[in-house]
């Protein structure tokens, strides 16, 4: 480590030079209006849940999760808003530097010290944990000590020559345990136990020293004269600066590891990576403000607080951006080539063409010999020539010295040039709006619909193998193979809409990008057909570019909102679409078709309408860390009640109990989680269970909160696992343990008074019984006509609401002929019984048919809601739990087929039915998830199940079959995994002329998978 560490410092002083760039990175800047509570950010550290604390100059303390800032002021007990550092201990207290002393903050409360009694100073200015838990500070007037990490008692130290003029503005440790001290007027002291030492004079140096960084136990010295190396460990310390750096204004240095150093200067910040320091300005995206400090995260995130603008990150080096400040003309940049130096060509739209050399940008235009500025495609020639497609007047080629005109006297008879491409023979290709040439070097030759094309207008060009070009037309793919056009592909299903590009993978298989329509893949062996559009996670349905890497093994996607970028397995199926969002440097940004260049090294450019950007691939930095995940809150849903009492005090932060048991009436919850990624951290996804309701994972959701209703009394544990955006998933869930309490009825002791109320009530039944039995019959007799007068009231109310007096007519007409028969046989009294029995199923089923009936029924979230409330009033005051719920957000608006919703009705009916009368079960669970094209509804239970081999026996479980296939759904009573209980699955899929336009404007999936 110190061999590498000599080297490092050795390379920089050797070596080093500063360079600026023409070009643009990946910085986000986020201020007051993004809810930071101050835009002079002092300091900036991590707490053990991945959030920022941010300390700023006039407005307090600002926590960031990634996603929203929550800000701490004087209001909350902060001693001031003016703090200057702040730093989180290992016990999860923060702890902040002020303007009237320092500030403790345990998650519930502040613990505030005055540093100097006699407050005539208590301006705090750095804070320092060491390697025991201490908290070191210094203020201003040459006070210096440490806060005791257990007593949490103030201990002062005064080091020699300490004046009121005379500050401690930075403190660091080494490896040995010797606190190292930067003094404004005295330079570099150390202090090992009692005792101080002055190591480096600011007189030795020639200036002032501002910063120390103690990396592999070297120094780094930041002066207001450059930067200077102290080894620690030398008999005889060797002073050392950096020749390149002198007099810069060197005012915090971070050493992320031996090839990436950072400086915070006066003038902006630098950073030296692999043999380079780059300086960073308004100029390469970042700001001219003067920055305070900078702060690399664990997932290697670099922070800058600046003195005015707030907060700054490198999000991202992948995407690197040209715009008019580098030189470009601010035209749209449609088409991009390499010449054999290395100089990039640009052709604009109206704006003539733009070289550029890697540091500076050359326009040419009419007055540089070009005869029109709005060119449309771009090649070069294995010679080195320049070729470039205009829109209106055929070829220009650029030879290097003069641009010549190329066009119908030469024998190009094509116009409105829209593709450029150089195959492996040496032929240069045009694709137009009016057919395809081909140049191989001498002459042209023309090829149009009467040669073979399936159409004359021309989309894309490519090469899939040596000597067979692919020539992608409105109407199907032509190739040109053994000195003619062929033909290939030309489904017109697939090109009824407008194809923008394709290409031929290493299989064979073809991609086609549409204008509206997204991404098909046609498999190269049985011609079936998938799709991919923003439903599968792209940008838009607009696809400009596809540019596919056979060594990386994914295709890059240019669409008018962005790129993407598909990853293929080893079959070349899709296995994730990645899409590039605002910390990448490219969003919502319009690509241009068939404005795009792959160097050699990977790297591919973009042009848009303005700028120019290059995509790195190798700059992507995988986020290998998990993210942070913890239970943010625990909320009663029908009551608003404080856990304070319950939480831990000291790095909590969240409202979240320990050890709650709750009463058998507070069995509802909502808990909330957070998976704490900085970078993107709005792709992080979750999934969760409910261990002793469930042990099965929810499906993968963004969605950070679960609900839960109605739970059982019982011992539970709510799990939750995050996914940062590269899909690293946590090793291990965050956990919330909690018990709902049993009522009384339900406890051991109450059983066994019920067993002995019942012993003595059989006691007394016994000794009744004679008696009893003696008025047996009678008493039955009356009970039984008072409950069918009571009966037949009703039902004459009922029908009389409900259509109710016709079917209570006949059931009095049937009543009068009973009663006028004198000598009624059997025959009669069975069909009188018959009326009666059918008059009541009619009385039944009219309620369901009239529902029914009504159209507006045939919707399905109507038919759910139905359902749901049969399910609810059926198991009410029943020992069957019943929850519903829907995996995705339903509309009542969703149409059904006539005939649809009594038929769904009807089945779940039966099934819920014959759950309370046989299934022996303790939960039923109705839900309702949207499908592509469809939805899918289950009834599940856990009772004991159907016999594999009485599923097909029965008539009620035929009917439901046969119900289900009169409107051409699927019905199935499935076993879970475990073995026990049945779930009955109704599929249905939506005729298409329900589904175009409707599934996809009323399903709102939750999941993606």
């Amino acid at each position: 480590m110190k061999a590498t560490a000599g080297c490092i410092i050795t390379l920089i002083w050797v070596t080093l030079a500063v360079n600026t760039y023409s070009q643009s990175f990946n910085f986000m800047n986020f201020s007051i209006a993004d809810g930071l509570v101050h835009d002079k950010v002092t300091d900036i550290c991590e707490d053990s849940y991945g959030n920022l604390w941010i300390a700023t100059l006039g407005g307090g303390l600002s926590k960031f999760n990634g996603v929203e800032f929550s800000n701490i002021t004087i209001k909350d007990g902060l001693a001031s808003n003016y703090v200057r550092s702040v730093l989180v201990d290992r016990t999860g207290r923060v702890w902040a530097a002020t303007a009237e002393g320092i500030s403790m903050y345990d998650g519930k409360s502040f613990r505030n010290y005055r540093i100097d009694q006699k407050d005539e100073n208590n301006s705090v200015q750095t804070l320092f944990e060491d390697q025991e838990g201490h908290i070191w500070f210094a203020a201003f007037g040459g006070h210096f000590g440490r806060v005791d990490g257990v007593s949490l008692e103030l201990q002062f130290y005064s080091y020699p020559r300490a004046s009121f003029n005379d500050n401690i503005i930075a403190i660091n440790q080494d490896a040995s345990g010797r606190i190292w001290l930067v003094s404004s007027i005295q330079g570099l002291l150390s202090f090992h136990g009692e005792k101080f030492e002055e190591v480096i004079s600011n007189q030795e140096l020639g200036g002032y020293v501002l910063s120390i960084f103690n990396h592999n136990d070297t120094l780094w010295i930041g002066t207001n004269r450059g930067i200077y190396f102290y080894d620690i460990q030398q008999t005889e310390p060797e002073i050392r600066t950096v020749p390149a750096l002198n007099n810069i204004f060197i005012k915090k240095i971070r050493v992320m590891n031996d090839r990436d150093i950072w400086m915070v200067t006066s003038s902006g910040i630098f950073n030296y990576r692999e043999g380079e320091l780059r300086e960073f300005t308004s100029r390469e995206g970042f700001t001219d403000a003067a920055v305070n400090t900078l702060f690399t995260d664990r997932e290697g995130n670099i922070w800058f607080g600046t003195d005015g603008e707030g907060l700054y990150e490198l999000a991202s080096e992948s995407f690197v951006r040209f715009g008019i400040e580098h030189g470009l003309t601010g035209h749209p940049v449609n088409a991009i080539t390499r010449d054999l130096d290395g100089n990039y060509w640009l052709g604009t739209y109206g704006g003539g063409i733009v070289k550029y050399d890697g540091n500076d940008f050359i326009l040419y235009e009419k007055d540089s010999g070009l005869s029109n500025t709005y060119i449309s495609a771009a090649e070069t020639d294995e010679k080195g020539n320049l070729w470039f497609g205009t829109l209106s007047a055929g070829l220009i080629i650029y030879d290097g010295v003069s641009f010549r005109d190329i066009g119908e006297n030469e024998g190009l008879e094509l116009l409105g040039i829209r593709f450029l491409f150089h195959d492996s023979e040496n032929n240069m290709w045009i694709g137009s709006g009016e057919g395809l040439a081909r140049w191989d070097g001498s002459s042209f030759t023309n090829y149009t619909t009467d040669d073979g094309l399936y159409d004359n207008i021309i989309w894309t060009i490519s090469e899939p193998e040596p000597g067979r070009i692919l020539i992608v037309t409105r109407e199907g793919f032509n190739f040109f193979e053994n000195g003619r056009i062929q033909q290939g592909f030309n489904d017109p299903s697939i090109f009824s809409n407008r194809v923008n590009t394709a290409f031929e993978d290493a299989l064979g298989n073809y991609w086609i990008g549409y204008s509206g329509h997204g991404i098909i893949r046609v498999d190269h062996e049985t011609g079936n057909v998938s799709g991919y559009s923003d439903e599968n996670g792209l940008n838009s349905n607009l696809i400009y570019n596809l540019i596919y890497d056979e060594q990386a093994n994914d295709i890059v996607v240019g669409t008018e909102r962005g790129i993407d970028r598909i990853d293929l397995d080893e079959n070349l199926e899709v296995e994730r679409i990645k899409t590039f969002q605002r910390i990448e440097g490219f969003n919502n940004l319009q690509t241009l078709p068939h404005a795009v260049y792959r160097d050699s090294d990977g790297s591919i450019w973009f042009g848009t309408r303005r700028e120019l950007f290059r995509y790195q691939p190798d700059k992507i930095r995988v986020n290998k860390n998990e993210p942070i995940v913890y239970i943010s809150g625990v909320q009663l849903i029908y009551d608003d009640v404080d856990w304070t009492e319950y939480t831990d005090s000291v790095g909590s932060w969240h409202n979240v109990p320990a050890d709650l048991n709750l009463s058998h009436t507070n069995n509802n919850l909502a808990i909330s989680f957070f998976g704490n990624s900085l970078r993107n951290p709005n792709e992080v996804q979750y999934k969760f269970r409910m261990v002793g309701l469930k042990n099965e994972w929810s499906a993968v959701t963004t969605n950070n909160q679960a609900s839960y209703t109605n739970l059982s009394p019982g011992d539970y544990q709510f799990e939750v696992m995050a996914a940062n955006s590269d899909g690293v998933w946590t090793k291990e869930p965050a956990v919330f343990a909690f018990s709902i309490v049993p009522p009384f009825w339900q406890r051991p002791w109450f059983f066994g008074i019920v067993i002995l109320y019942f012993i003595v009530m059989i006691s007394l039944y016994n000794n009744y019984r004679v008696r009893a039995n003696l008025n047996k019959i009678l008493t039955i007799e009356k009970i039984r006509q008072e409950e069918l007068t009571k009966v037949r009231k009703r039902m004459a109310r009922d029908f009389h609401d409900n259509m109710g007096n016709q079917i209570a007519s006949i059931t009095m007409y049937a009543n009068l002929i009973s009663l006028k028969l004198q000598n009624r046989t059997d025959e009669i009294d069975h069909l009188l019984h018959n009326i009666e029995k059918h008059t009541k199923t009619l009385f039944t089923g009219t309620k369901d048919f009239i529902w029914s009936m009504d159209p507006d029924s045939d919707h399905l979230g109507k038919v759910y809601t139905y359902i749901k409330d049969f399910g609810e009033e059926l198991f009410d005051n029943t020992p069957i739990i019943f929850y519903a719920d829907i995996k995705g957000t339903v509309s009542d608006d969703i149409p059904l087929p006539s005939g649809w919703s009594r038929q769904i009705v009807l089945i779940f009916k039966e099934t819920m039915t014959n759950t309370l009368k046989h299934s022996q079960a303790s939960e039923v669970h109705l839900d309702m998830e949207p499908k592509s094209g469809g939805f899918v509804i289950n009834c599940r239970d856990n009772g004991k199940g159907i016999a594999a081999d009485q599923t097909g026996k029965g008539y009620g479980l035929k009917n439901m079959k046969v119900r289900a296939g009169q409107i051409g759904c699927e019905l199935e009573f499935l076993t879970p995994s475990e073995g026990t209980g049945t779930i009955v699955q109704f599929r249905a899929r939506l005729p298409r002329e329900k589904r175009n336009g409707v599934v996809k404007k009323f399903f709102n999936k939750t999941t993606t998978r």
